[in-house]
């Protein structure tokens, strides 16, 4: 527990945080800290969404909780059978994800991120001396057939400098949604007023350690509490009861989107199965593009969420994002990117890769990609997948298709079926609603499905049982907003 009792031998690093109480209201004003910690919570921007998914899922202080979707996809790619990837190595990149900014967090105080930045070489001596090949994974196929299994090795990252995030000197007032603020008199005055604190006998200050399982604690409360400190240095156990963000399905996008022509030829076709009583996503049948453009989220740094310019529905993680840029910060965390090589071939979301430079002897080294080239995905195809609402995916035949149906209970007159394109829109909303909601298809499409289905209803189980047989290149599409 913070500031609490013995620690166990992995804990004994930690680093201090003060709060200032409002003892009548039981709500934290605001905190105050130094480097360490701010370093602390602007690395949770880096982590990619799979690891925050992974991190949640255990024990801490606090219950191990869902990242709403996130978690669901997560789950189904680690009981996804091996047959259905390329390799190995692609499904060891979705469950441990690299960081593009890992070699500035492993030189934090405390990082809670357990992936060891393993580095291997060919066992072939010209790919190891002379194209100076290396993986993050162990025994991966290299291009000349040989396998990566000499090391592991400790390379340089060129690209990082030792200092952290913020200066080593600096301190800072952090608000209770984590909106973080260089340490003046006049802002702490100014939120005790905004609290109608006029004396300041009603209030507690409290000093306290915070180890990597308090660390854990705050990443599960900032993205479930829009008062994560609050809820932490009180022990809100009630957190859970109300932390449904309220969904907005309104979407704005930073970066300029790509020309229609530019768009068209990365759109993916899904089909749809609407329940027409509530207009509830029930689930959707798609090709392996789409598993591929759902799992690539796993990959994607908590900080592209910047990409909704402050519409995200996680009010703290918004909070710390527009935080982090008002201090101007590292350009590296004002625009995230994927781990080399993460990235799919045909991504439509406007997201990029991180440039990193590794040496070893001195000698620049070339990053093996373990996806195939012709794909560039993770999925091996041809493949039909289901998607829930909820982004579990699994492989599906037309039998499989009806049974999840009569799982559901839904008459088959409270059916009707839709052909959508997912394009960069579309697929932004995806993600926005995958990491705010349980309900990810439904929050996400429902500004961009009509009102009438594309294709006849499904009133029976013959024509539902052709529902992963159709074609999905050809069929016609319309997008209705």
């Amino acid at each position: 527990m913070a500031g609490g009792a013995t620690q166990s031998a992995e804990q004994v690093v930690n680093v201090t945080l003060r709060v200032l109480v409002d003892k009548a209201r039981k709500k934290v004003v605001y905190a105050e800290a130094e480097k360490d910690f701010v370093d602390v919570l602007l690395s949770f921007l880096t982590l990619p969404l799979g690891t925050i998914a992974r991190l949640v899922s255990k024990e801490s202080n606090i219950e191990a909780v869902k990242f709403n979707s996130i978690s669901s996809l997560y789950q189904s790619v680690s009981d996804l059978k091996e047959e259905y990837l390329w390799n190995k190595a692609c499904k060891e990149m979705l469950i441990k994800p690299g960081n593009s900014m890992e070699a500035y967090c492993h030189q934090l105080k405390l990082n809670i991120d357990e992936t060891e930045p393993l580095q291997y070489l060919c066992e072939y001596p010209f790919c190891r001396l002379v194209r100076n090949s290396w993986s993050i994974f162990y025994k991966q196929k290299c291009k000349c057939g040989m396998l990566f299994n000499s090391g592991p090795v400790v390379i340089d990252d060129m690209t990082c400098v030792p200092d952290g995030f913020v200066k080593e000197t600096a301190s800072f007032i952090i608000r209770d949604d984590l909106y973080v603020m260089p340490n003046h008199l006049r802002t702490s005055v100014c939120l005790l007023k905004k609290h109608g604190i006029n004396d300041l006998a009603n209030t507690e200050k409290k000093t306290l350690l915070i180890t990597k399982k308090e660390v854990v604690d705050l990443l599960k409360l900032s993205l479930l509490s829009k008062t994560p400190i609050t809820d932490f240095i009180l022990k809100n156990k009630n957190f859970l009861c109300n932390s449904n963000p309220k969904f907005q399905s309104k979407i704005r996008i930073g970066k300029d989107l790509p020309s229609d022509s530019d768009e068209a030829k990365k759109n993916m076709v899904v089909i749809l199965m609407v329940r027409k009583s509530n207009t509830k996503v029930l689930f959707a049948t798609a090709e392996e593009d789409f598993a591929d453009f759902l799992f690539s989220f796993l990959a994607f740094p908590l900080g592209v969420l910047q990409m909704l310019e402050g519409l995200s529905s996680l009010s703290s993680i918004d909070g710390l994002y527009r935080s982090m840029t008002e201090l101007n910060l590292k350009n590296k965390l004002c625009s995230p990117g994927i781990f080399p090589t993460f990235q799919l071939r045909n991504q439509i979301l406007p997201i990029g890769t991180s440039e990193l430079s590794y040496k070893l002897n001195g000698k620049l080294l070339n990053y093996d990609d373990p996806k195939p080239t012709l794909s560039g995905g993770y999925v091996r195809g041809p493949l039909t997948i289901l998607v829930t609402d909820d982004l579990v995916v699994t492989p599906i035949s037309s039998i499989d298709a009806v049974s999840y149906l009569e799982k559901l209970k839904v008459p088959l007159d409270d059916l009707k079926e839709m052909v959508i394109s997912i394009g960069v829109k579309e697929g932004l909303s995806i993600l926005k609603a995958s990491s705010t909601t349980t309900c990810a298809l439904t929050n996400g499409l429902k500004p961009y499905i009509g009102s009438k289905p594309v294709r006849a209803n499904s009133t029976s189980n013959a024509a539902l049982t052709d529902i992963p047989s159709y074609n999905l290149k050809k069929p016609k599409v319309e997008n209705e907003a």
